[in-house]
C-alpha cells in the first residue's frame, strides 16, 4: 500500500507537467519518441523522496538510507561494478565468436557518437533504475518482509516493469521474464555488498555497486546492439543464443546471469569483508 500511494502521490505531482510535456513530444516526433514526460515525471518523484522517508519512515538521512553515502567508496564500488558488466558482456559475446555461433560486423563511423551515447545511457539507466529498484523499493520491501523475500519480490516486480508488451510479445520471449529476474537478483545481491565495517555496526552498503553493474551491461551492450557489432549465425537455434538478439531471452544468456548473481551472492554473504 505504501508503494502505491507513493507512486500515486508523485504521479499526480507530476501530471500538470508530464502531460503537456507527452502531448508536445508526442506530436513533434509523430509518436517516435517519447523521454521527456517520463523525465519529469521521475524528477518529481526523486524530489519528493526525501520528504517521504522523513514523513513516514523517519528517516534523519533519507539519501543515506537508499544507499547514497561513504563517499569515494561509493565511487570506488561503481566503477570496479561499472568495468565487471563491460567485462561480462564481452566475456558473452566472446564466447559466442570464440565457438562460431556469431560473427564480428567490425566498428562503423558512427561508433564514436553510440560510444557517447552508450555511456550516458548506461550511466542514467543504472542511477536512476536503481534508486528507484534496489534504492527506494526494496527499503520499502524490507521494512515488511524478510531479507529473502524482498529480495525475490524486488526481482519479480523488477522483470515485469521491464516485461509489459502485448500477450503475443510475452509468449514468444518468455524466457526473457526469467532472465529479468535473475539479473534483479543480482543487482539486489550487488546493492548488499559490503563496502565499510564500523566498530560493533552492521556492515555499510551502498548504491553503488549495483548501479555500476546495471550501467556498465547496458553501456556493453548497447554497442552490440546499436552497433550490430556481433550478430549470431544460426548455427544453434534462437533459444540458445537469444530469442531476437536479446541474451536475456536465451540459454547462454541465462546461464550468464546465473555466473554473475553467484558471484554478487557471495561478495554480498562475504563474513570476512573488511
Amino acid at each position: 500500500m505504501r508503494v502505491v500511494i507513493c507512486l500515486a502521490g508523485a504521479v499526480l505531482l507530476a501530471v500538470p507537467i508530464a502531460l503537456p510535456l507527452y502531448y508536445w513530444e508526442y506530436a513533434n516526433t509523430q509518436g517516435q519518441s517519447v523521454i521527456l514526460a517520463p523525465v519529469s515525471l521521475f524528477v518529481v518523484f526523486v524530489l519528493g523522496l526525501p520528504s517521504w522517508m522523513r514523513g513516514v519512515h523517519h528517516c534523519r538521512h533519507p539519501w543515506r538510507q537508499l544507499g547514497f553515502s561513504q563517499g569515494d567508496r561509493w565511487w570506488r564500488g561503481w566503477g570496479v561494478a561499472f568495468i565487471a558488466g563491460i567485462v561480462g558482456i564481452a566475456l558473452l559475446y566472446g564466447l559466442q565468436l570464440l565457438i562460431g555461433w556469431s560473427t564480428w560486423q567490425g566498428l562503423g563511423p558512427a561508433a564514436p557518437r553510440f560510444l557517447l551515447e552508450g555511456l550516458l545511457v548506461g550511466i542514467g539507466v543504472g542511477l536512476a533504475e536503481e534508486l528507484l529498484f534496489r534504492g527506494w523499493l526494496l527499503y520499502e520491501l524490507e521494512q515488511d518482509f524478510t531479507p529473502a523475500a524482498a529480495l525475490w519480490l524486488n526481482a519479480s516486480i523488477f522483470a515485469i516493469a521491464h516485461f509489459l508488451r502485448p500477450l503475443s510479445a510475452i509468449l514468444a520471449t518468455w524466457p526473457q521474464f526469467v532472465g529479468l529476474v535473475l539479473l534483479g537478483a543480482a543487482l539486489v545481491w550487488a546493492r548488499r555488498i559490503p563496502v565499510a565495517r564500523r566498530w560493533q555496526q552492521r556492515d555499510t552498503t551502498v548504491l553503488g555497486p549495483a548501479a555500476g553493474l546495471h550501467g556498465g551491461l547496458v553501456f556493453a551492450y548497447y554497442q552490440v546492439d546499436v552497433n550490430d557489432l556481433v550478430v549470431a549465425t544460426g548455427q544453434v537455434p534462437e533459444w540458445v543464443t537469444g530469442i531476437g538478439g536479446n541474451p536475456l531471452a536465451g540459454l547462454l544468456g541465462l546461464g550468464f546471469l546465473s555466473v554473475i548473481g553467484g558471484i554478487t551472492y557471495g561478495a554480498s554473504h562475504d563474513r570476512h569483508r573488511h
